[in-house]
């Protein structure tokens, strides 16, 4: 196979800006991306700023809700959305949290999800029916790599009133089909809240085209942002569906009464770190220009592919994700070795990568090729685990 020196020249150039990819096989960003230079550097400047003038000058309150919806209009331009449909978070649980329960409901009323769901999802979830006496329906769509439609439609009841589920999902891997299943939804006069945890930065995502109701994401995963950053979307019909969260200063007329920010500004918490939300949007810019967004996607895709390629010919490896739905995240498992034990062995060798333990979800080690990742690393890290396998086998014999 031919030698693309362009995109090996531009892999590297790119690579110099993120630091912990030389540090090991950086595998991981399923749960932490690897923060690029320009984002340090905008929030220690950020820092230094508050440090030397003080964080209350005047104009600060002005000066960082402007800041805040700029970064709001950057992520809306990058994923398909209007400006005014976009809030700032902390974390992707806190927009699920934020979508979820500002909708009304009542005792019986129903959701429907999937046995392979993140706890940031099903926590709320539950949180609902200990509130509000709500009754989520989880379908079993295997690894997500077919018939998902199908079983989420066969668990939606006359009391149902949401589909709530991953974009991506992190115990198998498996890109659910987002606009069907949006598709179904609207069939049924049913809201669609998404976890994008392990969507957002990995897979191509067009909001609008989508055509579902709450996207949550996470600012430190697959976008490489710090800790304590998130975005949601809400489409601009479903703010009268969705009441605000949380009620903070400023959220009032000058008579008193109580009136929500307008756009989606109206779900966010506030009393953001102005450090981390700099270094969101000097990352998000960077993704956006720099890096290239379809770019990105597709060498995700292409590494992804490659990487379970090599595990599927492995002797004593099960690979979990579904070849014919998958980005990035490959979940796997080696025969005789628990998952913890593969990603605490694999870190000793260079890589670092992670395991999901958490049932009723696929138990499985788990490896998250980013578009940083080298053909030379994804072809390492397979052959690192081909070797678990195989002192496995010996062990066992």
């Amino acid at each position: 196979m031919a030698v693309d020196t362009r995109t090996d020249a531009r892999v590297g150039a790119l690579r110099e800006q993120l630091p912990a990819v030389h540090a090991s096989g950086y595998f991981n960003t399923g749960s932490n991306g690897p923060i690029p230079r320009v984002s340090y550097e905008a929030a220690e400047e950020a820092m230094r700023r508050e440090l030397d003038q003080g964080r209350i000058v005047p104009g600060a309150y002005q000066d960082n809700r402007d800041r805040n919806r700029r970064v709001a209009a950057l992520a809306a331009e990058m994923f398909g959305a209007d400006d005014d449909e976009i809030a700032l978070t902390h974390s992707a649980s806190e927009g699920l949290n934020a979508a979820l329960m500002g909708m009304t409901w009542d005792v019986g009323d129903e959701v429907v999800s999937t046995t392979e769901e993140h706890p940031g999802l099903l926590l709320p979830l539950a949180l609902l029916a200990h509130r509000h006496g709500v009754v989520t329906r989880y379908a079993d769509i295997g690894d997500g790599g077919s018939g998902v439609v199908e079983a989420l439609e066969r668990r939606i009841m006359s009391r149902t009133r949401a589909i709530a589920l991953s974009h991506v999902l992190w115990s198998t891997g498996a890109v659910l089909p987002l606009r069907e299943i949006a598709d179904l939804a609207r069939e049924n006069e049913l809201m669609v809240v998404v976890d994008a945890a392990q969507s957002a930065g990995q897979v191509p995502v067009d909001l609008h085209e989508l055509g579902i109701d709450a996207y949550a994401m996470a600012g430190q995963k697959w976008l490489c942002g710090p800790e304590s950053t998130g975005l949601l979307y809400v489409r601009r019909d479903r703010f009268p569906d969705i009441a605000p969260t949380y009620a903070r200063y400023g959220q009032f007329e000058a008579s008193g009464y109580f009136l929500p920010a307008a756009g989606a500004m109206r779900y966010e918490i506030g009393e953001f770190y102005s450090p981390a939300i700099a270094a969101l949007a000097a990352v998000l810019t960077w993704l956006r220009d720099d890096v290239g967004l379809e770019w990105a996607y597709d060498r995700i895709a292409t590494l992804g592919a490659d990487f379970r390629d090599r595990l599927a010919r492995v002797d004593g490896v099960t690979v979990v994700t579904p070849a014919e739905a998958m980005a990035g995240l490959v979940n796997f498992a080696v025969a005789g070795v628990a998952p913890q034990e593969v990603a605490a062995r694999l870190y000793e060798r260079g890589y670092t990568i992670r395991y999901v333990d958490y049932k009723p979800c696929t138990v499985s080690a788990r490896a998250s090729v980013g578009w940083w990742n080298t053909e030379e690393e994804v072809a390492g890290l397979a052959s690192a685990i081909s070797d678990l396998a195989a002192e496995a086998r010996d062990g066992a014999g």
